[in-house]
């Protein structure tokens, strides 16, 4: 592919960006994610696939217990889904997990791959009645593979987030170093910051590319709304 991978800082606002395998089928699936790139760059957007160690910094000091639930936003082809699957099979036995994923494509690989797992094939904002439609409770942890920066709704999916979940409950997502400046991803710190009861940066984790910051927020314990 000619493109340059860091064309994904400047394509069309409505990007998306998923996190491809390092596992099962690792040619095949790179290979689908990279024809969704071709096909459809404003909806897939990445050219380089993000990597283990990012989703390892998504997920560290997440503490979950049995009867929690965890929503993955943009699941891919399920790179930071494996390392959910690891915990939810070690650590994390009993926790309830939903994926949602819009792409058709990603899905199907995602069922292939996690059969024990809940996907839907829909829009992040949608959570609410993805949640009430299997009568799930308040979400513990939202883990987001989509770079919110490039979202015309991150706003809207920002405090959507917050809304649905329960107090003392977490959301993640990333945001690459070059983009830091831009506009967009000042946009989603400002509304992190403003939305929930603590909000902080971690990294960035220099092991990916290109390398991304963890933007973390936090609902405080005795917030309800």
């Amino acid at each position: 592919m000619a493109l340059d991978p860091l064309v994904a800082t400047t394509v069309a606002p409505r990007f998306r960006t998923t996190m491809s395998t390092t596992t099962a089928e690792p040619g095949r699936q790179s290979l689908l994610f990279l024809k969704r790139f071709l096909r459809n760059p404003r909806e897939v957007g990445a050219l380089c696939p993000s990597t283990r160690q990012l989703g390892r910094a998504m997920l560290d000091d997440l503490e979950l217990s049995a009867g929690d639930v965890l929503v993955e936003y943009g699941a891919g082809t399920g790179s930071l889904t494996e390392a959910i699957d690891e915990r939810l099979r070690t650590d994390w036995a009993g926790v309830r997990y939903l994926g949602i994923e819009r792409e058709p494509g990603f899905c199907t690989v995602l069922r292939r791959r996690f059969p024990r797992l809940d996907f839907a094939e829909a829009q992040v904002e949608d959570v609410a009645d993805l949640l009430a439609a299997r009568d799930l409770p308040a979400p513990r942890a939202v883990i987001s593979g989509l770079p919110l920066i490039f979202l015309p709704a991150r706003r809207q999916i920002i405090e959507a987030t917050a809304g649905v979940l329960a107090p003392g409950g977490t959301f993640r997502t990333f945001s690459y170093v070059q983009s830091y400046v831009t506009g967009g991803a000042r946009e989603v710190r400002s509304v992190m910051r403003a939305t929930f009861d603590a909000f902080t940066l971690h990294g960035p984790v220099l092991r990916n590319f290109p390398p991304a910051f963890v933007l973390r927020g936090d609902k405080s314990t005795d917030r309800t709304g």
